[in-house]
């Protein structure tokens, strides 16, 4: 049984691990999207107000918010380095090599060794999700203020 129990607590630390990847690689994907979304709304609409003449307030604001969830945006999809998905083979054979034919203790280690990859990336991954939220809302700001210069609303 405390073999059983050491190989479920493994896959489990497995699946946890594959899913934060899959999560990071969602929101990068996303992130994507919203530059595309970025790129559409300065190009019409601030080809659209440039084209009534100087900028006035609501213009500049909008450059301002375009700045801000751009650079957001490619800070999250910047590579990072220190993120880890998986163990290296060969050092892990030589690490459990050790534990002989205990397969119990052989799954132990592993199971914690890839909890700790996952908490080491969450610590990474977790600013990440409120960066995004902040650059839709600005990427949103962004395209009121479009509309209100090219309107002249405001």
């Amino acid at each position: 049984m405390p073999r059983l129990l050491a190989e479920i607590s493994y896959q489990s630390a497995v699946q946890a691990l594959s899913q934060q990847e899959a999560a990071l690689n969602e929101l990068r994907s996303r992130t994507g999207t919203l530059l595309t979304a970025e790129a559409l709304t300065t190009s019409f609409l601030g080809a659209a107000a440039i084209e009534h003449g100087a900028l006035e307030l609501p213009g500049r604001l909008a450059i301002a918010c375009f700045g801000v969830s751009l650079g957001i945006a490619l800070f999250i999809l910047v590579p990072w380095r220190d993120l880890r998905f998986s163990l290296s083979g060969p050092l892990l054979y030589e690490i459990l090599r050790a534990c002989g034919e205990d397969e119990e203790e052989v799954y132990r280690r592993a199971a914690h060794w890839l909890e700790a990859l996952w908490l080491g990336n969450r610590a990474a991954i977790a600013h990440l999700y409120p960066l995004f939220t902040v650059s839709v809302a600005a990427l949103a700001l962004e395209l009121l203020l479009w509309a209100a210069e090219v309107l002249d609303i405001l």
